[in-house]
This record gives structure tokens, sequence and C-alpha cells, in this order.
């Protein structure tokens, strides 16, 4: 495994794994994430993740506030500078907490990703910002 500086992903303070081989411009999606997100039916929300390595074992989380679901990303595969990750929610209440679909984030630049759901019938949509840490 390769560490990359500069996050935390709980296994080790200040890192954050990705698999032996990778190159930099995919570890560049890591990080905290946070923006403001639109769905048919619903009234605007907001969603929080945290990206912090593409392993089996990282510990990607994401909670949505609006409909309060939480749960987490598994990474997929990336194309160019989408990245597309398995999302599971594991915590929420009524029908509209799905329990599984496709997340893809669209890398604009260094502070900004297209954000894309697609699940159990559900399309949400919008533009996530880089959060900087607090220390």
């Amino acid at each position: 495994m390769a560490a990359a500086p500069g996050a935390a992903n709980g296994r080790g303070a200040g890192e954050f794994l990705a698999p032996a081989g990778f190159d930099a411009a995919r570890l560049s999606i890591l990080g905290r994430w946070k923006g403001q997100l639109h769905q048919r039916g619903v009234k605007p929300f907001t969603v929080t993740a945290t990206i912090r390595g593409f392993d089996a074992l990282s510990r990607n989380t994401v909670h949505y506030t609006g409909i309060d679901c939480s749960g987490h990303w598994t990474y997929l595969t990336r194309s160019g500078r989408s990245y597309q990750f398995r999302e599971v929610i594991t915590s929420g209440r009524g029908g509209k907490c799905k329990g599984f679909g496709r997340v893809t984030l669209t890398q604009v630049d260094a502070k900004h990703a297209g954000y894309a759901f697609r699940g159990g019938g559900v399309i949400s949509r919008g533009v996530l910002t880089r959060v900087n840490r607090r220390r």
C-alpha cells in the first residue's frame, strides 16, 4: 500500500491508503467533500462524504442531512476524471433512504466535483466542494 500524506484514514494519523502503483491523479479525489444535492420530489439536501482510500477496507463515509441517511462508499473504478463508488446506506429514516446505488464523482478542479447518484429508481445530482480539515 502507498500512503498519501495530509489526511487521516483512522488507521494511521496523517495518511490515506491506496494500492501500490496508484498514480497521483487518483489520489486527488481523496478527502472530505460537501455539497447541496437535488432530487425529484425532495427538497434540496446536503451531502458530506469522506473518501479515505480505494481498497476494500477504506472507511469512506457519507451522510445526507435533510433526509437523514448515512452509509459508506466502496470504490469501483475510475475513467479520466470520473470515479465510481457503490453506495450502501446503513442507517436512516423512511423511504427517502435507499439501500444501495452507484455514485459518480467527476472532478472539475482541485476543489470541486460533480456528483451523480443512481439507484433504487432515484437520481440525485449536485456539485461538491472540498472541505479543509480543521486542525
